[in-house]
């Protein structure tokens, strides 16, 4: 099992830092956002109806030739609008795009946003006669009031990757286990099938985290005292010392330990 991640909200050097200290860590890059010196295994790319309609593999073949010298394992796609699934060319574009990846040994992915279910995706890939695998996020499904694990069991057959992250009840992010994605629940159920799928790490907390900082001072902290027990929460079980603030690549490097303990990938 690899753990990937595409967050652009750690410098390059503190990702280096967390490869050298977590070697099943694979770093991926948006379309979007391809300027890095990092070796990347995994591309994410949005499609929209356009693409689709006039078969264009065009930015697949870009994205390829700009990482030609890089070892991609996967391409993520994902699909702007819930409209392109109504597209009469929608099959036979993905499997040009499966039969052009597959010449570079590359797995495709589709990674479904929150507003689209994954049961239409279900529909889609019975249609699909190649290989081709679903990104389940169990926090979507929380936050579509659905049963996580009833949901991962529906669709297990397709899954090939599980996002890691976690929410509260406020749709805060969380710490794994702490808030109410069921988790823990999913993630023993996968060890106990199984699971021969990979993980991704997205975690949300970077603007979540600067909003917590700024309520701790001046007047703020009358104000936001929820806030302010939030933070001092999430310090206590990162073990940040009192004196020092809480940084992006603390939870980030907390996280990987936690998943390295619940997949034994030590």
């Amino acid at each position: 099992m690899n753990i990937f991640s595409i967050t652009s909200s750690l410098k390059d050097e503190e990702k280096h830092q967390l490869k050298n200290k977590y070697q099943f860590i694979d770093w991926g890059v948006s379309s979007n956002d391809i300027q890095t010196q990092l070796k990347i295994n995994l591309i994410e790319f949005e499609i929209h109806s356009k693409i689709v309609e006039d078969f264009d593999l065009q930015l697949l073949e870009l994205l390829l030739t700009q990482h030609s010298k890089q070892e991609i394992k996967v391409f993520m796609i994902r699909f702007q609008s819930i409209q392109i699934f109504n597209h009469e060319n929608l099959i036979k574009y993905i499997h040009l795009v499966v039969k052009r990846l597959n010449k570079s040994k590359i797995k495709l992915w589709i990674y479904p946003k929150e507003d689209q279910p994954y049961k239409m995706f279900v529909q889609l890939f019975q249609k699909l006669k190649t290989q081709v695998f679903l990104v389940f996020n169990p926090v979507y499904v929380y936050l579509n009031r659905a049963s996580v694990l009833s949901n991962y069991k529906a669709f297990k057959k397709y899954i090939g990757c599980v996002v890691a992250e976690d929410v509260t009840a406020q749709k805060h992010p969380e710490l794994i286990g702490y808030g109410q994605a069921s988790l823990i629940e999913l993630f023993k159920y996968m060890i106990k099938s199984n699971y021969q799928g990979e993980i991704i790490l997205d975690l949300k907390f970077d603007n979540y985290l600067d909003k917590l900082k700024k309520k701790q001072q001046g007047f703020f902290k009358l104000l936001h005292k929820k806030d302010i027990d939030a933070y001092q929460l999430l310090k206590n079980r990162l073990k940040i010392d009192e004196k020092k603030d809480v940084q992006f690549i603390d939870i980030f490097d907390n996280q990987l330990e936690v998943l390295s303990i619940i997949f034994n990938l030590r």
